[in-house]
């Protein structure tokens, strides 16, 4: 399962780590909520870079965003927040034809290094600072009133309510394993724990070709349940963060308080049938055919790791 820091704002949760590439796209779906699509220009970087903006609006706010990677640590976030305003901002100046000619007569107002989080208002004082600066130096494309900005998720509260209402992303493509990568699976340590609790669980009231299909459908699972994740994770970020919820709300309760039967077979139905209630009601608009593979997978996935454990034979 993947692990994130979540913050709890006065909206939905909102998450903290992200991987570069994968914020922008989030983060450009939050400013074309905002602003209307029609009125975003993304600005490409495959050619001698992206001038240090990611886009910008036709009102003039030019946006470039940063994730930083330490996001648990709010020193280190803030030291690296200042940093890339410190790299980016002096690139108005650096790269200033090149930007007007994409501005094309539009006046900037506001420069916005967009994060995920932002904890320590020192982030603030030193983006304002520096975007007084480069004001001073007199860019022609720069309003007399423009400022340089640190926003984050809190201030798109609203919009994000829209993302969690709308479910918006690309459409989902899975991809089934094939019996070459079930079976590649099922000889590593993944297929050899599974084996391992289903053994256990079972005992001698099935054979060893029992558990070996078993096994294979569970892998199955597991691996199409990673796929789907990592769609949702790359695609749909707002209904891969509701699936993640839900996983480790799951998770969290069946290490606190384990199954309530004590067969194997009933604890694995009672916890496939949990898994999938709550997927339904966190994920209503997802094909029901998925739901119930992410949930069968996360099963797997218990297994593998032992929340979802079974004693050995004969122990009390």
């Amino acid at each position: 399962m993947f692990r994130n820091s979540l913050l709890l704002g006065e909206g939905m949760a909102t998450r903290r780590e992200w991987k570069g590439k994968e914020w922008q796209e989030f983060a450009l779906q939050l400013v074309q909520r905002r602003h209307g699509a029609e009125n975003i220009q993304v600005v490409p970087d495959k050619v001698k870079g992206d001038a240090g903006l990611e886009f910008f609006t036709t009102c003039g706010c030019l946006y470039q965003c940063y994730a930083p990677e330490e996001a648990s640590n709010v020193a280190k976030a803030a030291s690296a927040m200042k940093a890339k305003a410190g790299r980016d901002l002096p690139k108005l100046e650096k790269n200033r034809e090149t930007i007007k000619k994409l501005l094309a007569g539009t006046m900037a107002r506001r420069w916005i290094l967009l994060c995920p989080f932002l904890d320590n208002k020192d982030v603030v004082a030193s983006i304002r600072a520096r975007g007084l600066a480069i004001k001073a130096g007199g860019l022609s494309f720069l309003t007399t009133d423009f400022e340089a900005l640190c926003h984050s998720q809190e201030d798109f509260q609203a919009e994000l309510e829209q993302l969690r209402a709308m479910s918006l992303g690309l459409p989902l493509s899975i991809v089934s394993p094939t019996d070459q990568q079930v079976k590649d699976a099922g000889d590593t340590e993944i297929g050899a724990r599974i084996d391992d609790k289903l053994g256990r669980a079972f005992g001698s009231t099935a054979s060893a070709q029992q558990v070996a299909v078993q096994r294979d459908q569970f892998v199955k699972a597991h691996l199409h349940r990673e796929n789907a994740l990592q769609q949702l994770r790359e695609n749909h970020a707002v209904l891969w963060e509701r699936a993640f919820e839900t996983i480790e709300a799951e998770e969290a309760r069946l290490i606190a308080f384990g199954a309530t039967s004590t067969l194997p077979g009933q604890q694995l139905q009672e916890s496939m049938s949990r898994m999938e209630t709550s997927l339904a009601e966190a994920l209503p608009t997802l094909n029901p055919g998925l739901r119930t593979r992410i949930a069968h997978g996360t099963i797997s996935d218990w297994l593998i790791r032992c929340p979802l454990d079974f004693p050995e034979e004969g122990a009390s």
